[in-house]
């Protein structure tokens, strides 16, 4: 049965003067309209009567030493409970090892972030590329990058509440996503340039032309800006045929490292244009219709938001000095 209300203090006082005056548990209960349970109870012990009883659990069948080495064991692993009950040979339930984790302040279930697989000589060339941008004038850098659009929108956009009283919902996936479309983009404090839907076999000729068609154009609006281009180290983008268009036309392309998505905050601006794109999880039919909606979408872009990217292209380049050209969470 549930605990009944305690005691007001009034009824305290009133239990102890008839108390006082001889009358019968019984009778005192009847006087103040409660049961008699209660009244004993309080006259057992007044001064304790309402604290709280700490109880007792069932001991621990693991020692302070054995939990330590559970939360050592879990630490930064990808290992199960039942594995590292196993590792650490403790005659427990798997249950238990989970419990000691829930109860660790310093042991969180977190997704495991994806990042760039970076070999020693990556690291070595994002450590030099942020020792020499650190006084780099960033509202002078253009970003830039491609990004494929698919008309079933991309993995991992399908969750949703489910109703248990309601029929299921399902996403419905095309073969190949249902078609897609290629599309470069480009950004900088200065402004956004024009978006470029092209090819996905895209060449080092249709790279220029891209470029011709969108970058130059940027280019010559600002040309008291000493600007900087940006891009990552595709084949088409670093090829002989391209890094002979760029002499030609002037431009000053900056040494990127390789495997470095994370310092490219183009990447960030993708990530929201896809949420935008693909809310609710949002299907197209056409691609004419994906299109329009990649289109609204980054006419959408707030300035604000570009000039959040750049401005945090500094924090960047110091994470990457901190943390010894090792991935960055960006």
């Amino acid at each position: 049965m549930p605990k009944g209300k305690e005691l007001t203090d009034v009824e305290k006082g009133k239990i102890l003067a008839l108390h006082n005056e001889n009358i019968s548990t019984r009778g005192i209960a009847k006087r103040i309209k409660r049961s008699q349970k209660v009244v004993v109870s309080y006259l057992k012990n007044p001064e304790g009567y309402g604290l709280k009883k700490h109880k007792r659990g069932r001991k621990s069948k693991l020692t302070r030493r054995q939990k330590n080495q559970v939360i050592q064991a879990a630490s930064n692993s990808t290992k199960s409970t039942k594995e590292i009950k196993e590792d650490l040979d403790l005659c427990v339930h798997r249950e238990t090892v989970r419990r000691v984790l829930k109860h660790s302040p310093h042991i969180v279930r977190a997704k495991m972030l994806p990042a760039p697989a970076l070999k020693p000589e990556h690291i070595e060339k994002r450590i030099s590329f942020a020792r020499n941008n650190m006084a780099t004038i960033w509202r002078h850098v253009v970003f830039s990058d491609e990004k494929k659009f698919n008309l079933d929108g991309p993995d991992g956009f399908s969750c949703y509440w489910r109703d248990l009283r309601k029929e299921p919902r399902y996403f419905k996936r095309r073969n190949f996503g249902g078609g897609s479309l290629m599309v470069w983009g480009a950004f900088s404090a200065l402004g956004k340039l024009e978006l470029a839907f092209t090819s996905s076999r895209m060449n080092s000729e249709d790279y220029q032309q891209v470029l011709q068609n969108h970058y130059i154009p940027f280019k010559n609006r600002f040309r008291r800006i000493p600007l900087i281009f940006q891009q990552d180290n595709a084949s088409i983008h670093v090829s002989r045929s391209t890094k002979g268009w760029f002499d030609r036309k002037r431009i000053n392309v900056m040494d990127w490292p390789p495997r470095s998505p994370d310092l490219n905050p183009m990447e960030n601006l993708w990530g929201i244009l896809v949420r935008r794109i693909y809310a609710n999880n949002k299907q197209y039919d056409t691609k004419e219709e994906l299109k329009q909606a990649i289109l609204d979408a980054w006419d959408a872009i707030d300035v604000q938001v570009i000039n959040n990217l750049v401005n945090n292209m500094q924090n960047r380049i110091f994470d990457v000095i901190q943390r010894n050209g090792k991935a960055i969470d960006y």
